[in-house]
């Protein structure tokens, strides 16, 4: 329940470098343990019937990825000429290859389908049909692969294996939650919305997408048995499926790096020596690059287009994604900005939030939206003004410190681009607002309160069965939920305690509401957390703000304190009865101490400072308006 706290890294360089240090531990790997002369009788071996068949088979993956981005487009209600599918495709993938690998790929088919009359909305929803599809085909494949090698999927708890069911269990709960609690009538009708649309060729889109890892594993298949024609066919088909996964997470720089580390591991493990797995993956990585290139000037220069735009359905058969996406973008980041998680990577571990992704596609939604017909009304008179002035003033601090200090990333990443994503959060919420006006504001407050309390409720239960059988010098209970630090936990369960104050529900829901929030703002044993909440519920009472519910809640979440506190005499027949076992600082005394000594320590300093000066100062200060700090 405890997690280190480290300074994150999200901006866009971040996966060209997490895929140069993949990349330069693959490649020092091989150098180190086989020698560059094995690197070059591998590649060597490679022949141009090889070359050519992998090209092939990567060639006709990407004929079908184009002719399941036609179909989609088609249950959608758009009808796409194929050479506008490949367009897309192909400028999407090497936009990815460039940018942030998803968003990359993203901005690059929006930009296209754009032009051929597919409004943003479309063609988000496009795109994230797609990448289920072949996320979901991907994983069963490379699962199918992992069983085949290793006999059985193993998740060692001792190494994250734990966290990651925390984090699942988490997201399950959350989600559940929230639709109970907020946004379970807006999802049943959106459900009837879409669904209809989209169900009727998802088996065959499924079977295209199936159809595209085909090829590329074949490419891979190709190219491993004429650098290692021993290997058997079936091994090398398992090992690639993981590779092919392996490299299509949204992690590096379009799965370089990523690709050649996992094939020096998993190849390896099948008999591939290091050499003619590194040179395996290089191949497979580079000729990808090359087609997609290719295709994208040939259809681009030698393929005509065709004379008429794409037709948009007619008002009664077309869904509207607008309405979709506003709805989900602003519920998915209510909910997902709980987690903050960490990537394992060669270099070390991103810290990484799971609303970032959601807020940028939402913030790009509401620029486009508005750059044309003028920014929304805003209850706050100027406050367009306020956040452009708040943007300079960033951008010009980093501007200075670069001339002054030098270029940092902390600086970059954490603050300026941390602000625009800052603002990414601000618009996504806009969005639900705009659609909704009141009813949006109320669900998304809802679904962040409901968020609040799944997560807080799902950690004091993991402490308490931690609590089972232990003794009373058990002290370390402190949780942290998935903000990474007990006090960033505590803040987001006081923000969401300043919702719940003023949520239109029932008593008794608010009063359930407040006892998992008072709860779980207890165990994370921050000082300034239980400081606020103080302070936050004394002016609510102070404004006959829910006071019946603070009083229940208060009293509830006492009874589940002790009652976590008497677990181990409960169970174990065990009964003691040290209150501070109960306080999540019971063992904290030294830090106390410290705390303590540092506020008295500078308080006799000030006295210090104020004896030993001049009389003079001291006297004229009694007279005069200087202050003593003078």
């Amino acid at each position: 329940m405890m997690f280190r706290l480290r300074i994150p890294r999200t901006n866009a360089g971040v996966h060209a470098v997490v895929s140069v240090a993949l990349m330069a531990a693959a490649v020092g790997t091989v150098l180190a343990l086989s020698g560059p002369e094995a690197l070059a009788d591998a590649l060597l071996e490679v022949s141009g019937i090889s070359l050519a068949l992998i090209a092939f088979l990567l060639v006709a993956g990407v004929w079908l990825s184009s002719l399941r981005v036609k179909l989609i487009a088609t249950d959608l209600g758009y009808a796409l000429p194929l050479r506008d599918a490949v367009m897309a495709l192909t400028v999407g993938q090497l936009t990815g290859s460039l940018f942030f690998q998803l968003f990359g790929q993203l901005a690059g088919r929006t930009m296209v389908l754009a032009g051929r009359g597919i409004p943003p909305a479309a063609s988000i929803v496009l795109f994230g049909y797609e990448r289920i599809l072949a996320l979901v085909v991907s994983f069963a494949l490379a699962a199918c692969g992992a069983l085949y090698l290793f006999g059985s999927l193993h998740l060692d708890l001792g190494r994250g294996g734990a966290s990651a069911l925390q984090i699942f269990a988490g997201l399950v709960l959350a989600v559940a939650t929230g639709a109970a609690l907020a946004w379970k009538r807006q999802a049943v009708a959106l459900w009837r919305h879409l669904v209809p649309m989209l169900s009727p060729a998802m088996a065959i889109n499924g079977l295209l997408s199936l159809a595209v890892q085909l090829c590329t594993l074949g490419a891979y298949i190709v190219a491993g048995r004429t650098l290692a024609p021993d290997i058997g066919l079936v091994p090398l088909a398992a090992a690639s499926c993981v590779i092919m996964f392996a490299a299509s997470l949204p992690i590096s720089f379009a799965g370089w790096g990523l690709r050649e580390l996992s094939a020096v591991v998993v190849l390896q493990a099948i008999g591939f020596s290091n050499a003619s797995a590194l040179v395996a993956s290089l191949l497979i990585g580079v000729l990808s690059l090359i087609v997609l290139a290719s295709a994208a000037l040939v259809f681009q220069f030698a393929v005509s287009p065709s004379k008429t735009t794409v037709q948009a359905p007619t008002a009664a058969a077309q869904p509207d994604y607008t309405l979709a996406l506003d709805w989900i973008f602003p519920i998915a980041a209510a909910t997902a900005v709980f987690f903050q998680v960490y990537v394992p990577t060669a270099s070390g571990e991103l810290n990484v939030n799971l609303a970032d992704p959601v807020v940028l596609i939402g913030g790009a939604l509401f620029v486009l939206r508005h750059w044309r017909t003028g920014w929304p009304h805003l209850r706050i008179s100027h406050l367009g003004w306020y956040l452009a002035a708040a943007s300079a003033v960033i951008l010009l601090s980093f501007l200075h410190g670069v001339f002054v200090f030098g270029f940092t990333e902390w600086a970059f990443a954490s603050r300026t681009f941390g602000w625009g994503i800052l603002l990414c959060y601000a618009a996504t919420a806009t969005l639900i607002v705009e659609r909704a006006n009141g009813d949006g504001y109320q669900v998304f407050i809802k679904t962040f309160v409901a968020t609040g309390v799944a997560i807080a409720a799902l950690n004091v239960t993991l402490l308490a069965f931690a609590r089972i059988g232990s003794t009373v010098e058990m002290v370390d209970l402190r949780i942290a939920g998935f903000s990474q630090n007990p006090n960033a936990f505590a803040f987001v369960l006081l923000m969401a305690v300043a919702a719940a104050l003023t949520q239109q529900q029932r008593e008794a829901v608010r009063t359930v509401l407040l006892t998992s929030l008072f709860t779980g703002i207890w165990y994370t044993g921050s000082r300034a957390g239980l400081g606020a909440l103080g302070a936050a519920l004394v002016f609510a009472i102070f404004r006959d703000i829910a006071r019946r519910p603070i009083a229940g809640a208060l009293l509830a979440a006492v009874l589940v304190i002790l009652f976590i506190k008497l677990l181990p005499a409960i169970v174990g027949g065990l009964f003691t009865f040290d209150l501070t076992a109960a306080m999540p600082w019971g063992g904290r005394h030294v830090s106390n101490a410290e705390h303590s000594d540092s506020l008295w320590q500078g308080v006799a300093m000030l006295r210090k400072i104020r004896c030993s000066a001049p009389a003079s100062v001291r006297s004229s200060s009694s007279t005069s308006a200087i202050p003593e700090s003078r």
